[in-house]
């Protein structure tokens, strides 16, 4: 790959606008340049472009509203009704394969992702829209529990 001064410009604004290495390589394809993933990462490495990290903008009342809740098992309430301090959280419906336990979960600063627990029991967050606050972290986990409990 060409490491011209315009290429890595590119490459530093894509990741000031907080596009993911993914992103920056099809970006890149888009533009008829390929490069492989550890090719694009070393390259950054070496010229210290870190992508920016997204900024969490509160998600719109009505949309979180709109998204279907799962009820915990032998729970009265659906897990998005109980009342936690401007946290929701759902369990799926359906299990993805290959977890226990998995749902979702919006956080007060309107910061979302998908949570599961693996067959082993570990704990995983996908698709985290940005970085939770320690605060928040130990309020999803203090809500997750007091959720899972009412439903054994």
């Amino acid at each position: 790959m060409s490491t011209s001064p315009e290429t890595l410009e590119l490459l530093r604004g894509w990741a000031a606008q907080g596009i993911d290495l993914n992103g920056i390589q099809k970006n890149l394809a888009d533009a008829d340049i390929q490069i492989r993933f550890m090719e694009l990462r070393f390259l950054m490495l070496d010229h210290e472009i870190e992508v920016a990290k997204p900024v969490a903008t509160p998600a719109p009342l009505e949309e979180a509203a709109a998204e279907p809740a799962a009820e915990v098992a032998n729970s009265p309430k659906p897990a998005s009704e109980v009342p936690m301090g401007g946290m929701k959280i759902q369990l799926d419906d359906i299990q993805i394969p290959g977890t226990m336990l998995s749902g979702k979960a919006i956080f007060p600063s309107g910061i979302r992702g998908a949570w599961q627990f693996d067959q082993s029991g570990q704990f995983g967050w996908s698709d985290l829209s940005a970085e939770p606050s320690h605060a928040e972290l130990s309020i999803f986990q203090r809500e997750l529990s007091a959720i899972l409990s009412k439903g054994q």
